[in-house]
């Protein structure tokens, strides 16, 4: 709620909510298909829909992911609102309360939000480097435990930034498919990466073992709140449960982001993005060299707009919240992507890409003063 609230306020430097800058937003191509929505296809636009979503954008959709290794048609996938509802629902569909459920450590706030909410048991994975988890601990975790399902941010995960190889995929699905592990992908920052060749998990698999959730509130806008999730082999019971909750996602956003889809504006987009945010990640990472303490340890990842910094073991995190927010910066304190030992970890995740540039080196520089001027923060 506080990170949501603060991505409304002018008068932040805001370093916290989880959104692209308004400068990556493609204003006049989503005009251009909002305007086409309305003169093109008011009635359907405006009127109620299926739960599923929109047939004609689920047929884009499925090209497009086909073109990425994921087959299936538009009958197998949902248009949901935004990421987080497919979570939810794939999570609530995997398992019941007492169940275990597997998850990064660190792992996306909302994540553990909504396996609070169900119940279940978390178990948490933690992430060892850029390159995500030691695959050896999850086979030894995932045979003890034998977790119902394991929600893993694939490409680029928020926080950390870290990405599985497509070796460490094939091996995760194959841990998975030994344990009875459904893998619910959340592959939202999938089209930002960087790497060359990377295919999401599902592409390895026929949707037995692999349900795949993504949104593109971080590549196109967050506004429209257009999701997707493709469940494999529950479509039926997952469309049930959406329908339950909002009956349909909005139609008008659904009609015109496929308008969008079809203009064919997308991957130049995405090109533009991708470039954007690698010059941004640059930009910030020096300006954390030069003025935060030296032992301050920064991710590195390979595309997206998010650094993850670990402070000095000494580092008060809310003293330094707080401390900052009197100054008007606000960053994400790492407290709330963790739900066990390292839940007090002097942590952070920075946005790059929300300020201006000079509002991303005055943030940082203002942390960088406020961490030297008192070594216990």
């Amino acid at each position: 709620m506080d990170f949501m609230r603060q991505a409304g306020n002018p008068d932040l430097i805001n370093l916290a909510a989880g959104l692209p800058s308004t400068e990556c937003v493609p204003k006049k191509d989503l005009m251009r298909a909002f305007d086409a929505a309305l003169t093109e296809s008011a009635d359907e636009a405006l009127g109620y829909h299926t739960p599923d979503g929109d047939y004609q954008l689920r047929e884009l959709l499925a090209k497009r992911f086909a073109a990425r290794g994921i087959a299936g048609g538009a009958d197998e996938m949902v248009i949901t609102t935004g990421c987080t509802q497919a979570l939810h629902g794939m999570i609530r569909l995997s398992a019941k309360p007492g169940d275990v459920v597997a998850c990064e450590a660190p792992a996306y706030y909302a994540t553990l939000e909504i396996l609070g909410d169900l119940g279940v048991k978390v178990l948490p994975v933690p992430v060892r480097d850029t390159n995500g988890m030691d695959l050896d601990l999850v086979s030894g975790l995932f045979n003890r435990y034998r977790p119902r399902c394991f929600v893993v941010c694939s490409t680029l995960s928020n926080p950390s930034g870290a990405t599985l190889p497509n070796q460490a995929r094939l091996e995760l699905l194959n841990i998975c498919r030994r344990t009875g592990t459904r893998i619910i992908e959340d592959e939202i920052y999938g089209e930002l990466t960087e790497i060359p060749g990377l295919r999401p998990i599902r592409s390895y698999d026929d949707g037995s073992t692999v349900s795949y959730v993504t949104s593109f509130s971080k590549t196109v806008a967050p506004g429209i709140r257009v999701g997707v999730c493709i469940p494999g082999g529950s479509t039926d019971n997952f469309a049930l449960l959406k329908s339950q909750q909002d009956m349909h996602s909005a139609t008008i956003c659904e009609v015109a982001f496929r308008k969008y889809l079809e203009f064919g504006a997308l991957d130049f987009h995405l090109e533009h993005l991708k470039e954007l945010n690698r010059e941004r990640r640059e930009h910030a990472s020096q300006v954390i060299c030069e003025s935060f303490p030296a032992d301050t340890k920064v991710s590195q990842p390979q595309g997206g707009f998010l650094l993850w910094a670990e402070l000095a073991a000494t580092a008060d995190i809310e003293k330094l919240y707080r401390a900052a927010l009197a100054e008007n910066v606000a960053f994400c304190r790492g407290t709330a992507f963790f739900t066990g030992d390292k839940a007090s970890l002097p942590a952070m995740r920075l946005n790059c890409s929300r300020p201006t540039k000079e509002q991303l080196t005055e943030g940082l520089q203002i942390l960088g003063r406020l961490l030297r001027k008192a070594p216990s923060l």
